[in-house]
């Protein structure tokens, strides 16, 4: 129910409603230049409130509000490297959000954000792909107020993000020879002492991520049915023990080669030796574990990797795109898209279609090519058919 009354020379508007405890609560807003703009705020809330708008709740800070939805909705369940790129977003939604409503921010507001979030002033502009992945984290909270009845409006509604291009994709991976020249580097060079050479190669051959390689213990890796288990990633930020994996789904049985586990095998047998000649203990029971007693750290391996990849005279790329070389080889060869999902541990299909999206396009015209040979072999069969019928008529 709404009340309107004049104070000088302007005028007030009230608004009471039931919160969700059946308590009544009030909502003011004075300074209305006249009576009847007045009524139009009072009739445009209690439209709102009778629609399960909360009045109040969108008075609250949007630094507030994200927050607290990070900390309800997401932190509980995700891997700590996804707990990180959220925390991230939050230190960014501080700075730029700082003092602005829930209720306040409007398209043109969050808009400008993206630009200025892209090009930041005295630094180098922004990936795109950063820019989309602050802008969906943020998206997602606004969603969900809207759909609790905070909110009303998207602001994010209509906005398109901005940034800095990455590398085209064709740049991310290798193609099929260079695949095979750098598998045949790495193989000539394996000894204790270049040890990322054999994650790199691990990585090629099974399209593990490096905190997965690096995770690796000798229990996941079974000779008898040349598999490697991933249950486990190595904590790249504090690097002294395991942390979860990116996602259920990365959680998985890995077929390995024969030659691979026979390399595994060998090698498990140098360490044994090289370690107990060093005095150094392994009570992780780690795969990959230097002379030192450490773990090589991503720095390491890309190191190693963009040596190698210089002395066979092949484009470069990071440890990561190991992943991407792997998947990208086995497209080409013809292996199902769904078997290199689940290879990868992705969290489903649609994402390695999207991933890649590229390399699909060119096996479909080259699927295509072989669909319309095919085709053109049942209308020769087809039109010597009717020529015989058309003769014996």
């Amino acid at each position: 129910m709404a009340s309107i009354n004049k104070r000088g020379k302007t005028w007030n508007a009230r608004v009471s409603y039931y919160d969700d405890l059946g308590n009544r609560k009030f909502i003011n807003q004075g300074g209305f230049r006249t009576k009847r703009e007045a009524q139009e705020w009072a009739n445009q809330n209690e439209v709102d409130v009778s629609n399960g708008i909360n009045p109040r709740l969108g008075k609250q800070l949007f630094t507030d509000y994200f927050l607290k939805w990070y900390q309800t909705y997401k932190e509980p369940t995700l891997a700590k490297s996804s707990r990180l790129r959220y925390q991230y977003t939050l230190g960014i939604v501080n700075n730029y959000f700082a003092g602005k409503r829930l209720d306040e921010i409007t398209r043109t507001d969050y808009q400008k954000f993206l630009n200025d979030y892209a090009n930041p002033i005295g630094r180098s502009p922004r990936s795109l792909s950063s820019s989309e992945k602050v802008n969906v984290q943020i998206k997602s909270a606004v969603q969900y107020a809207i759909d609790d009845g905070i909110i009303k409006r998207n602001f994010t509604a209509h906005t398109k993000i901005s940034g800095r291009p990455e590398k085209p994709k064709e740049m991310k991976y290798l193609d099929g020879k260079d695949t095979e020249k750098l598998t045949r580097a790495l193989e000539s060079d394996l000894t204790f002492a270049h040890l990322t050479k054999l994650m790199a190669l691990v990585s090629l051959q099974t399209g593990a991520r490096y905190s997965e390689v690096a995770g690796l213990t000798w229990d996941c890796f079974s000779f008898d049915f040349k598999t490697l288990r991933i249950n486990k990633t190595w904590d790249t930020l504090l690097r002294n023990g395991f942390a979860d994996t990116k996602n259920e789904q990365s959680k998985r049985l890995i077929k390995i080669t024969d030659h691979l586990a026979d390399i595994l095998k060998s090698f498990h047998a140098l360490q044994i030796v090289k370690l107990k000649e060093l005095g150094i203990d392994n009570p992780l029971d780690l795969i990959f574990i230097n002379q030192y007693g450490r773990v090589p750290d991503n720095t390491s391996a890309n190191q190693t990797l963009h040596r190698v990849l210089k002395r066979i005279g092949s484009k470069d790329i990071t440890f990561h795109g190991l992943r991407h070389t792997h998947a990208s080889y086995l497209i080409y060869k013809g292996v199902s898209i769904y078997y290199i999902s689940e290879r990868l541990g992705h969290s489903n299909y649609s994402t390695t279609i999207r991933v890649y999206s590229h390399l699909l396009r060119e096996m479909e015209k080259k699927e295509t090519a072989k669909a319309l040979v095919a085709l053109s072999s049942m209308d020769g069969l087809v039109h010597k058919s009717v020529h015989k019928s058309y003769k014996n008529a």
